[in-house]
This record gives C-alpha cells, sequence and structure tokens, in this order.
C-alpha cells in the first residue's frame, strides 16, 4: 500500500475557498473603492485612492505579524498538543494586535498634515482628497484585526461557512455605502473610506455564533509578561508576510514618485489601473499561499514531510493556473479594464495596453514567490522566507525600477516581472546549494525523513479495508526487525482504529484514512489521521454508554495512546515501546 495525497488535497480544497473569500475582503474593498471613485468623482480623488495605499500597507504589515504570525504559531501548537499555548498565541493575536493598530491610528491622527503631504509626493492639488481619504483609513486597523483576524481562526476551526460569510457580508456592505456616502450623501473620498470601515465594524456580529459554537478549538486566555516570548516567536512567523507589505510600501512609494515624475498625471490614473490589477491578483497571491500556513504548519508540527511536498505541489500548480487565466484576461482587455474606472482619455488609453501588458507579466513569477514564501514561513525557515522578500521588494526592484525610468519611463512597467525573477533566480540557487550543504531535500530545505525508519500509507475510509492496512503495517515492522509481540500490537491498533473510525467518524467527504509508522530502537510510533467527524479514540462511548471494546484493547496493550483535533483532522498517535533483548 502507498500513501495518497487526497487528505491533504481535501483539506487544501476545503480551505481554498474561504481563505480566498477572507484574502479578498481588503482587496476587493480597494478596488470598489477605485471603480466607484472613478465613476463618481473626480481624477484627482481617483488619484488619492492610489496614494492612500502606503497606508494600507503599514496596516497589513501589522496584520501580517499578528494575524497570519499568531495563527500560524497556534496551529503549530496544536499540532503539538499544546492547547494552552495555542489558546495565549490566539489571545495576543486578536487582543494585543486590537490595541497596537488602535494606538497606530491614534498616532496616524496626530501628524496627519504631514502624513498627507507626504502621500501625495508634494502634489498641491492632491493633499485634500488624500486628507479627507487618510481619517478612515488610519481607523480601519481595528476592525480589520477582529474581523480577518477572527476569521483565520474560523477557518482554522473547520466553520467553512461562516469564513466565507464574514467578507462577503463585509463587502456587500462596503459596496452599499459607497454608493451612499459618495453618489447620495456626497461625502467625497472620505465617504469611500468609512464604507469600507463601517462594513467591516457591522459584520462583527457574525462572529457571535463562533464564540458560541462547540466547535471553536482556541479561546480568549490570561497572560502575562513573560508570554511576550510568544508574541515575538509571532512576529518571526509573520515576519516574511510583514516584510512584504513593507517591501510593498516602498515600492508603492517610489512608483508614485517614478510615475509623476516621468509620465504626469495621466501616467498616475494608469498606475492606478495597474495596481488594481495587482489588487485582483492579490486576492488569489494571498488566498492561495495562506491556505498553505496552517496545513503545512500543522504537518511540519507532525513532522510529516512527505506530506508537506504533496501540499507543495499542489499549492504550486493551483497557484499558476489562476495567475496565467488572470494574467491572460488583463492583457486581452487593457481598455475594458481602464474604462471600469473611468480611465478613458486619449492620453491615458495611449498608454494603457502596453502599461498592463508589461505589467501582467509578473503575475505568474509573483504567484511563485507567494507560495516559496509561505513554505519557508511554515517549515521554520523565517530567514528564507525574509531574504526572499527583501529580495525581491527592494533589493531588486528599486534599482530595477530607477534604471528602466532612465532608459525609457514607458518599460517601467517591467520593474515588476523582472525583479521577481532575478529573486525566484536566486533564491532557488542559494537554497539548493544551503541544502546539500546541510543534507536537507532540494530548494525546500526539508529534511529527507523523521528521526529512525518511516513508512506512510493510505487506504480507503472503510470497514473492509482496515484488515488489509493492519497486515501492511505488521509486514513493516517485521521487515525492520521489529519483534512479533510488538508488530501484533501495532496491527491489532492499525485495525481497531480504522475500523472504528470508518464507523463512527466517517462522513461523505472523509473517505481516505491517513497511517504512519516510525520505528526507532526504544519503540514503534503510529499515527493514524482522517478528516472525519470528531472521534477521540481515547475516550470514546458507544450510544449505550459502554466503551467501545477494540480502542479499550487499544488502550490497554499500548504503552501511551494521545489524540489531538487539528485544522480538521483526527489525529491519534499510540506508542508501542519495543521489548529489550
Amino acid at each position: 500500500m502507498e500513501r495518497n495525497g487526497r487528505l491533504i488535497n481535501h483539506k487544501y480544497n476545503e480551505y481554498l475557498f474561504a481563505t480566498l473569500a477572507m484574502s479578498g475582503c481588503a482587496s476587493i474593498a480597494a478596488i470598489v473603492d477605485r471603480i466607484m471613485v472613478g465613476q463618481l468623482l473626480t481624477a484627482n480623488d481617483l488619484n488619492a485612492t492610489n496614494l492612500i495605499g502606503p497606508l494600507i500597507y503599514v496596516l497589513n504589515m501589522v496584520f501580517g505579524l499578528f494575524i497570519y504570525g499568531g495563527n500560524t504559531l497556534a496551529v503549530t501548537y496544536k499540532g503539538k498538543r499544546d492547547q494552552k499555548t495555542a489558546n495565549k498565541c490566539f489571545t495576543i493575536a486578536i487582543i494585543v494586535g486590537s490595541v497596537f493598530m488602535a494606538l497606530l491610528g491614534l498616532a496616524g491622527l496626530i501628524f496627519r498634515e504631514p502624513m498627507s503631504y507626504g502621500l501625495c509626493v508634494g502634489k498641491e492639488e492632491l493633499l485634500q482628497p488624500v486628507s479627507d481619504y487618510l481619517i478612515p483609513v488610519l481607523f480601519l486597523g481595528v476592525p480589520m484585526v477582529l474581523l480577518n483576524g477572527t476569521s483565520a481562526f474560523v477557518r482554522v476551526d473547520g466553520l467553512r461557512k461562516l469564513a466565507v460569510a464574514l467578507p462577503i457580508v463585509s463587502n456587500a456592505l462596503n459596496l452599499t455605502l459607497d454608493y451612499v456616502f459618495m453618489g447620495i450623501c456626497k461625502f467625497g473620498i472620505a465617504g469611500a473610506g468609512w464604507a469600507t470601515n463601517i462594513g467591516f465594524t457591522a459584520t462583527l456580529f457574525l462572529l457571535i455564533p463562533y464564540f458560541r459554537s462547540s466547535k471553536r478549538t482556541v479561546f480568549f486566555t490570561r497572560i502575562g509578561f513573560k508570554d511576550l516570548r510568544l508574541m515575538f516567536n509571532a512576529f518571526h512567523l509573520g515576519l516574511a508576510t510583514a516584510l512584504m507589505y513593507l517591501c510593498m510600501f516602498l515600492k508603492n512609494e517610489f512608483l508614485n514618485m517614478i510615475v509623476l515624475s516621468t509620465l504626469g498625471a495621466v501616467g498616475g490614473q494608469v498606475l492606478v489601473v495597474c495596481s488594481s490589477v495587482m489588487s485582483v491578483a492579490n486576492i488569489f497571491f494571498t488566498g492561495t499561499a495562506q491556505t498553505m500556513l496552517p496545513i503545512n504548519g500543522a504537518l511540519f508540527g507532525a513532522q510529516d514531510y512527505n506530506g508537506i511536498r504533496r501540499l507543495f505541489k499542489r499549492s504550486m500548480l493551483v497557484m499558476e493556473i489562476i495567475c496565467v487565466v488572470i494574467m491572460a484576461v488583463f492583457m486581452i482587455f487593457p481598455l475594458q479594464t481602464g474604462a471600469v474606472f473611468n480611465v478613458t482619455g486619449a492620453d491615458a488609453q495611449a498608454l494603457l495596453p502596453g502599461a498592463i501588458f508589461m505589467f501582467s507579466l509578473c503575475i505568474p513569477a509573483t504567484g511563485i514567490l507567494f507560495i516559496l514564501r509561505s513554505h519557508y514561513q511554515s517549515t521554520g525557515h523565517r530567514n528564507a522566507a525574509t531574504v526572499l522578500t527583501v529580495l525581491e521588494g527592494t533589493v531588486f526592484f528599486i534599482p530595477v525600477l530607477w534604471a528602466l525610468s532612465l532608459v525609457n519611463p514607458n518599460t517601467i512597467w517591467l520593474s515588476h516581472v523582472i525583479s521577481a525573477v532575478l529573486a525566484i533566480v536566486v533564491m532557488v540557487l542559494a537554497m539548493g546549494f544551503m541544502a546539500k550543504r546541510k543534507g536537507k531535500t532540494t530548494f525546500l530545505l526539508l529534511p529527507k525523513k523523521p528521526d529512525g525508519d518511516t513508512y506512510d500509507f493510505s487506504l480507503e475510509n472503510k470497514i473492509d479495508a482496515a484488515l488489509k492496512a493492519s497486515q501492511t503495517a505488521i509486514d513493516y515492522c517485521r521487515g525492520k526487525g521489529v519483534d512479533e509481540n510488538t508488530a501484533g500490537i501495532i496491527g491489532i491498533s492499525v485495525e481497531e482504529l480504522c475500523v472504528n473510525t470508518a464507523k463512527y467518524a466517517s462522513t461523505a467527504k472523509s473517505d481516505m484514512i491517513d497511517i504512519f509508522l516510525k520505528i526507532t530502537p526504544e519503540a514503534v510510533v503510529l499515527k493514524v489521521r482522517d478528516n472525519g467527524k470528531i472521534f477521540n479514540p481515547t475516550e470514546y462511548i458507544d450510544n449505550s454508554g459502554e466503551m467501545i471494546t477494540g480502542l479499550k484493547l487499544v488502550r490497554t496493550i499500548s504503552s501511551k495512546i494521545e489524540y489531538n483535533r487539528v485544522i480538521g483532522f483526527n489525529a491519534t498517535i499510540v506508542t508501542v515501546n519495543r521489548i529489550s533483548e
């Protein structure tokens, strides 16, 4: 019997749509705001939506530190069966993250005037719309953490419908309020910001069912000064994401400066369209890559390196299919894309086709960067993720952008794809070289295998498949010199766990069980994983109130049995000590 990737693929597909919906919340809001501003307000107001971008990236940078880092750390501790620490990570992510965002908004309000002047690159005609738009955006951070941050944990806890509903409702409210505030009430550009802010805040009421749900696996808890180490650990995990947004901040600032100085206001309008193209693509970049994080974190905590490789291939395939489709659509319809934002002037239309074509070339390469970054983040190689982000975002991008602006300003749109490709090539070569030195497998930097002899395989989640799985486990143990008594106990454990999983945990979507065996000189460790209903073999009692005989036997004859529910998987670990010869 061999392992297949169906269990992990099912989990990836299960999370993907919810993650795309969550990641699309901010991007869709930004796109909708630009469309409504372009149709209802002035060209200067449209430019302001792009000039405020650096502030959005600062908020996302903080969000990345607290939420992406905290969520990944919490899932990793759950994978290690440390529920207490996972709860602390959840509390730090949501509560401390919200407080930090509030302080950041207050500081921005105090320094509103110099911030506005800096964001509009000294253009006086843009100062008022930027200043008006700045206030509601400054206070977007708190509802962003409360809504999108909690949604990240909702998704991990398997409440997929709620995770999908949250961003959909938020964006529906935002779209409605955009029209009300800007079209009916004539609030101007500030109305777009308040529409987004109120849309996020009102949607928080939908979280009430989550906090009352029995499926919730993380809880608010008291934290102390000594728990600051967890916050810094979360920051380390979220650093690559935060640096990504820092680099986007720098890229946005340099683009604004160079485009406005070389191509003028018309170039600024084209840049708004190109930035919106990236916002659309970013929904899929972030969603596809962030789907990896909790799954990869759980697999890494369980030392399932084979599963991580399968997940990497799956994520890369999905990402590149999506990226090619997005790239093709924008290349084919550049003028129509501009018209959506009311960028229809003759000068702008002359620039749009070439600009969008060159800009869109970066989409597949950027998708690869996101997958690599998420992989390194969740497998303990934070430095590699950070280096990759800095290479693409600043080390290569800014010099390439500056050089192209000197050679031909009309080619500056190529700076994204050139810097992305350079970063990928340098990173893969460097990580491949490091892998050889440290005995890892390829540029993914994964151990070749866990300590000891290991074997994993999959079987159908059916009662009649359990006997074959049991015999497979026994044969493997015998082949590795395990004594008959220990091999027999492993065989019984496999059969009983698989039979009862099929009987009590099976659902229409839980059609596979993954089996893992690890043999060391001291013990044989058996891991059984499925994605069915919650089923804890260590304490399961049937409808009659009696202990299930087979599971009781496993608990009796094994040296230790543990259960953990993580990212919607039932994970049971049975340890059988080997008989000393």
